[in-house]
């Protein structure tokens, strides 16, 4: 037998108009009650100088840079090979 020709259908009951739907969250509190509402201060963007985003990197990137120059031999910063394990060969 086939059941092509039959269609499964919601009930009336399950059908809401769009400007009901509601967002999901908490239906015990008033959403429209202002006598709560915390008042909030503007945000104030404070951006710190290059000088000071400098320092704050620097102290992340010392110790990284120092363990690559111990593993490689090779300083980074000017790069230049260091004298050690490895033979450096500067690639055209």
């Amino acid at each position: 037998m086939s059941r092509r020709g039959t269609r499964e259908t919601t009930p009336c009951s399950l059908i809401r108009d769009s400007g009901t739907i509601s967002t999901p969250g908490s239906t015990t509190r008033p959403s429209h009650s202002n006598s709560h509402r915390r008042v909030q201060a503007p945000a104030r963007h404070i951006i710190p100088c290059s000088a000071e985003m400098n320092e704050f990197f620097s102290a992340a990137e010392q110790p990284q840079q120092q363990a690559f120059i111990d593993k490689y031999n090779f300083d980074p910063v000017n790069d230049c090979p260091l004298p050690g394990r490895y033979e450096w060969v500067k690639l055209d």
